[in-house]
């Protein structure tokens, strides 16, 4: 299934943003290998193309590493609460910037015998395919940007318009207790809640009826503010949040200013809600 969010193939979950980079590179390569402009009309040997390349790999290590030590190092108070949480990167935690930059100077380094202009027309069209291709992303989010105007039901079978929340922070999680990554998270959430008095965390069970929530809450000793249902997963459908669980960051004015598909952490949820607060 293709969505605003991803790709998802079966259990396989393959972000947008991922995808763009990926086709960034190749494009890049392609263009190196084979246009008019490539590595040879820059007399760069056969060797050294293939050292580039596999120069490419390592980079995006680097790159990868780098960045999530840059986004550790901008959050580590809420780190250092939860050490364990360092190693776990299916948060998203990683500074993209920082980690475009390290990558950068790896390949212009090892590569350091190659002409410099080939290198920076190669890092040109990665750079443009990119930016490119994440404008154009956030041009299809864009009808996702408003608070989902949907009728939900709470536990006591009352009918709750979601845009009631507009006026304060509010994060939206989508969950299901049959979801081992939303089973995980939930604790991370409730705590959360205690911590942020003034944002308003609302969960929204997808397609479950309320005596399985309502024993799922007990069994765990959850005491969520707003649990909402949702057997007909509407909200999953208006803001194009199919995986699970699913977490969406609305600032005072319901714009969404972040979402996070896959299990948060306790830095990542952090780093989250201090941006809707000052937004």
């Amino acid at each position: 299934m293709i969505t605003a969010q991803a790709i998802h193939l079966g259990p396989i979950m393959l972000p947008w943003g991922l995808m763009i980079l990926m086709v960034a590179i190749g494009v890049a390569l392609l263009f190196g290998q084979y246009s008019p402009y490539g590595y040879r009309r820059f007399k760069v040997c056969d060797s050294q193309w293939t050292v580039f390349k596999d120069t490419i790999w390592t980079a995006i290590l680097i790159g990868l590493l780098c960045a999530r030590i840059g986004f550790v190092l901008l959050n580590l108070d809420a780190y250092l609460q939860h050490p364990i949480e360092i190693i776990k990167i299916q948060d998203k935690g990683f500074n993209f910037y920082l980690g475009l930059l390290a990558a950068s100077l790896w390949i212009f380094w090892k590569n350091r015998a190659i002409k410099r202009r080939f290198l920076i027309i190669l890092l040109s069209i990665f750079t443009t395919i990119t930016l490119l291709g994440t404008a154009i992303h956030k041009q299809v989010l864009l009808q996702y940007q408003q608070f989902p105007k949907v009728s939900l039901t709470s536990l006591q079978q009352q009918k709750v318009e979601l845009v009631q929340f507009i006026g304060k922070p509010t994060v939206i999680n989508l969950w299901a207790s049959w979801c081992p990554p939303c089973r995980r998270e939930m604790p991370v959430l409730d705590q959360a809640q205690k911590t942020y008095p003034n944002v308003q965390f609302v969960f929204i069970n997808q397609f479950e009826d309320a005596a399985t929530v309502h024993a799922y809450l007990q069994q765990h000793t959850l005491k969520l503010r707003w649990v909402l249902l949702d057997p007909h997963g509407s909200t999953a459908q208006k803001t194009a949040m199919y995986g699970l669980p699913s977490t969406l960051f609305f600032n005072a004015q319901g714009q969404l200013v972040d979402s996070h598909m896959g299990e948060i952490t306790h830095a990542a949820l952090d780093h989250y809600v201090q941006k809707i607060i000052s937004d």
